[in-house]
């Protein structure tokens, strides 16, 4: 797991969104819920 894979409720908006830029939607949901992909504004 990637080191920056931490709890959404944990993270800003900048970090969610580096987040966003630097990994694939199927590495994201792979690692998150679909709670938390919506959290980190990525379609479940």
């Amino acid at each position: 797991m990637c080191h920056c894979f931490d709890e959404v409720d944990d993270l800003s908006e900048t970090k969610r969104e580096a987040i966003r830029a630097e990994h694939s939607i199927d590495e994201l949901r792979t690692e998150y819920s679909a709670d938390e992909l919506e959290k980190l504004g990525v379609s479940a």
